[in-house]
């Protein structure tokens, strides 16, 4: 009996540790409570594979008094060579009834936005990504914003 506990301990510690290898950077930077208009957030991501594929997701953490359905921001790019793109997003919150589309509980959802699928980062160094909120109100109850990074080679 106590072999076959151990088995499956080592099954889901392996099964959690291999979800995540595909993880080249994942990180959450705080707002305070409130994402205001002149409160952008950065991140540094430092890209040395040049060859695989990656999928980007854009991150966010909000309260339930969030008070519409949506979200829209600017996604800045800037590469290491001093190019830069910049993408206007829209997250959908909640659906049309209301249900929030992330998940978690109690005050807090948390949900992910595939912002660019198979990208290759073509020259290594530096990615400044930017994310601006560009909302009519001028602050808005999300408490973290995010980018995660992940290989999408099998």
């Amino acid at each position: 009996m106590r072999s076959h506990a151990l088995k499956i301990l080592l099954l889901l510690l392996t099964l959690a540790v291999s979800c995540d290898q595909n993880v080249v950077y994942d990180e959450y930077v705080r707002t305070g409570g409130e994402w205001g208009w002149t409160d952008a957030r950065e991140f540094m991501v430092e890209v040395s594979d040049t060859v695989s594929l990656h999928n980007i997701y854009i991150q966010v953490r909000h309260t339930v008094e969030y008070p519409m359905s949506n979200l829209y921001m600017y996604v800045h790019v800037k590469g290491p060579t001093g190019q830069h793109t910049k993408d206007t997003i829209n997250m959908i919150l909640a659906q049309p009834n209301g249900e929030w589309t992330g998940r978690g509980t109690g005050n807090l959802r948390e949900l992910q936005l595939l912002f660019r699928k198979n990208t290759r980062f073509r020259i290594p160094g530096t990615y400044v990504f930017t994310l601006e909120q560009a909302m009519r109100n001028p602050e808005l109850p999300v408490t973290d914003l995010g980018i995660r990074i992940e290989s999408s080679n099998p």
